[in-house]
C-alpha cells in the first residue's frame, strides 16, 4: 500500500502535463541566514506561489507558519529533514533534524535532504539518506535527494556530478536534484546514467537570467526534468516574471527568448504603469 501512497504524492509534485517539476527551495535560512529574498519568508512565499508552482519546500518551522497559504493556493509542500549552518563548526555535514512521520503528520507531499559527497562526514550523511529512503518506503512518502560533490578541484565535474546523482538512485531515493555540470553534452550524460528523474540545482542568482534560463534550457533539452530552485527567483527583481518564465521551458519546452518575455513584458509593466 506504500507504493500507492507514492505514486499519489508524486503525482501532486510532479506536472501531470509535462511530467517535470518546477520547485520553488526555500531551505536556506539555517545555512546561509536570512538573506536577500526570504528576509520575510511569508511575504516571499505569498508572492511565489501566486504564480502556481508544482512545490515549494523548507523546513517544517517554515510550513506551520505559511501553510494557510499553501492550503489557499493548493500548493502541495515538500518539508527538508535535515539542515547545517554556515555559522556552525561543520558547515558541511547536513544533519537529520526531523523525520519522514512528522512530515507525513503534516502533510508533507515529499521529502528532502542532503548529502555532500566528499567531505569527512560524507559517510554519515549517507547513513542519513539510506534511514530516510528506508523511512520512505514504509510510509509512501516520495524522496527528494540533493547531491552535491564537495571539497574537489572542480566539484562540477561531470564524473563527481553523475556518481553523486547515481548514488541518490541506488540508495532509494525518487527525484535527484544536482549541479549543472557545464554544458548539454555532459549534463546529458547524468541523465542517461541515473534511473530516477534528475532536477535542476539553481545555486546562486545568475548575474544575467538569461543564463540561467539557457542553463535550464539545456537540461531540459537532454532529458532533466525540471529544476529545484531558491535565489534565481526570489532574489530576482521581479520573482513572478521569473518564476512564469522558467514555467515556460519546464512545462511547455519554449526557447530561452520566448521565456524571456515574461520579463520584458513585466519591465515594460512597471515603466509604463
Amino acid at each position: 500500500m506504500s507504493e500507492i501512497g507514492k505514486k499519489v504524492r508524486l503525482g501532486q509534485i510532479i506536472n501531470k502535463e509535462s511530467g517535470n517539476a518546477v520547485i520553488v527551495a526555500l531551505d536556506h535560512g539555517v545555512v546561509v541566514g536570512p538573506i536577500k529574498g526570504i528576509i520575510d519568508p511569508i511575504s516571499t512565499v505569498n508572492i511565489v506561489t501566486e504564480e502556481k508552482p508544482d512545490s515549494i519546500f523548507m523546513p517544517n518551522g517554515l510550513i506551520k507558519l505559511v501553510h494557510p497559504i499553501l492550503i489557499k493556493r493548493g500548493i502541495p509542500f515538500i518539508i527538508s529533514l535535515d539542515t547545517c549552518t554556515l555559522m556552525g563548526p561543520e558547515p558541511d555535514l547536513f544533519m537529520l533534524a526531523d523525520t519522514v512521520d512528522h512530515a507525513m503528520s503534516l502533510g508533507a507531499s515529499g521529502v528532502s535532504m542532503h548529502v555532500l559527497i566528499g567531505p569527512e562526514k560524507t559517510s554519515e550523511m549517507l547513513k542519513g539518506l539510506a534511514k530516510v529512503s528506508e523511512a520512505c518506503d514504509r510510509l509512501g512518502m516520495p524522496l527528494l535527494a540533493i547531491m552535491y560533490p564537495q571539497g574537489f578541484e572542480n566539484d562540477f565535474d561531470v564524473a563527481k556530478v553523475k556518481w553523486a546523482a547515481r548514488i541518490a538512485a541506488e540508495l532509494g531515493a525518487d527525484i535527484v536534484k544536482t549541479y549543472y555540470t557545464g554544458s548539454k553534452v555532459t549534463f546529458a550524460e547524468v541523465v542517461q546514467s541515473c534511473p530516477i528523474p534528475v532536477l535542476l540545482s539553481g545555486g546562486d542568482i545568475a548575474k544575467d537570467p538569461k543564463d540561467f534560463l539557457t542553463v535550464l534550457k539545456n537540461t531540459i533539452d537532454v532529458g532533466g526534468h525540471g529544476c529545484a530552485v531558491g535565489r534565481n527567483v526570489w532574489q530576482y527583481k521581479e520573482p513572478q516574471a521569473m518564476l512564469r518564465a522558467i514555467k515556460k521551458v519546464v512545462h511547455k519546452h519554449s526557447s530561452v527568448e520566448d521565456a524571456q518575455l515574461e520579463l520584458v513584458e513585466r519591465e515594460y509593466e512597471i515603466v509604463h504603469n
